[in-house]
């Protein structure tokens, strides 16, 4: 995003309705270094998302209520948040049929990354890293 302290560690904002993987991804980020906040509802969320210009967003896209797809389609649409990378957080099912749900949404463009549930935490920390550092965030 624009503006950045260089240094300022980067923020990593965790989209989730499951708590207990919102607070073991908050807690295996703070302990790689990286700061992190945590949502489990997407529409709070985006409330939040659009004060604290975060470095990386990583959603579930399967949540009640506000879905993570139509939060992903605001944060697309939105100019401030747009060229903030997604990392799509979801099972086995969702990545096969990820294409098309995108497509029905309205074409939505293909998110930063993606990883499978359950999450491996050190294919996840890299993809933090590898989209952290192509994105101009502090890798750690």
């Amino acid at each position: 995003m624009t503006g950045r302290n260089e240094n300022r560690r980067a923020l990593v904002v965790i989209v989730d309705d499951e708590a207990d993987i919102t607070t073991f991804l908050r807690l295996a980020l703070e302990e790689h270094g990286v700061r992190a906040m945590t949502f489990s509802d997407a529409a709070a969320a985006m409330d939040a998302l659009l004060q604290c210009d975060p470095d990386l967003i990583c959603l579930d896209l399967l949540m009640p209520r506000h879905t993570g797809l139509s939060l992903y389609a605001e944060l697309v649409h939105d100019s401030r948040l747009r060229r903030c990378p997604v990392l799509i957080m979801s099972g086995l099912a969702v990545r096969k049929d990820l294409p098309e749900m995108l497509e029905r949404a309205g074409g939505l463009p293909p998110p930063a990354g993606l990883i499978d549930k359950p999450i491996d935490i050190d294919g996840f920390l890299q993809h933090v890293d590898s989209l952290l550092a192509r994105n101009g965030g502090e890798e750690t």
